[in-house]
């Protein structure tokens, strides 16, 4: 049978199309995201007594935070992955399995990260639902419709409470109580990586605890042991756990 010059056409764009199908459904770039966490220089080990900026000695036992809206971009160029950008995950510092993120990226050029702290505002009014967002996780506020976005407990001798304990259940999810942080992370040293197709790659980001006290507010255990409650001071403390995240390294295999 003979093609006319249209079928032949047709049937060249069609071979095309199911080629680029095949080629975008097999050229992935694994990605590994590891989340730790430190005390200033050092891991922190949960129990372990630690100095914060006022010289309070610390030690943490629990230490958890959602993110939401994970994407690596780059800043010239309209190149962007979402990774888990509709998914919320939680962050259980204690919880090495919880800190690991396997992901598969769009092959290209990226040289930063971002995602938002914190639950939206959608979900947030939703009720209780299950998998990251379950209430068994203990980040729900069962007194008021909403999620606490990150909680860090701990104890001090200066926290004035019975057993010098102290905890900051952050939360407030709309208007003036708005305390989820949106986070944007550079490579190290300004590096640009090309994340080709069929190969892979680890990330290893860090959250220093530290700065739940610091820049820009002064949080002070001994005058705030607690805020489990939106409003003025949970905005304060999210203020200053925005800047906690740093990458400490990338690697590509």
């Amino acid at each position: 049978m003979r093609l006319t010059p249209i079928i032949f056409m047709l049937l060249l764009i069609a071979a095309s199309c199911k080629k680029e199908s095949s080629s975008e459904k097999a050229g992935s770039h694994s990605m590994s995201i590891r989340f730790r966490v430190r005390a200033g220089d050092s891991l922190l080990s949960f129990g372990k007594p630690y100095l914060n900026a006022f010289n309070e000695t610390f030690s943490i036992k629990t230490f958890k935070c959602y993110i939401h809206g994970v994407r690596l971009s780059h800043t010239d160029s309209i190149n962007s992955s979402n990774l888990i950008a509709a998914n919320h995950y939680l962050l259980n510092f204690a919880d090495s399995n919880s800190t690991l993120l396997k992901l598969d990226v769009i092959p290209s050029v990226y040289n930063l990260i971002t995602f938002t702290i914190g639950v939206d505002s959608i979900k947030n009014v939703s009720g209780a639902q299950n998998d990251a967002l379950d209430p068994s996780n203990g980040m729900f506020w069962t007194w008021n419709t909403g999620y606490i976005m990150a909680k860090l407990e701990g104890n001090s001798p200066s926290a004035l409470t019975p057993g010098n304990m102290f905890e900051y259940h952050i939360g407030g999810y709309g208007g003036a109580n708005k305390v989820q942080r949106y986070c944007e992370l550079r490579f190290p040293l300004g590096a640009i990586y090309d994340l080709k197709s069929g190969r892979r790659s680890e990330i290893i980001i860090d959250a220093d605890v530290n700065t739940w006290f610091i820049n820009p507010n002064d949080i002070s255990i001994r005058l705030n042991p607690v805020c489990t409650t939106e409003g003025p001071l949970a905005k304060k403390i999210a203020d200053n756990y925005s800047k906690m995240f740093n990458i400490r390294s990338v690697k590509v295999y």
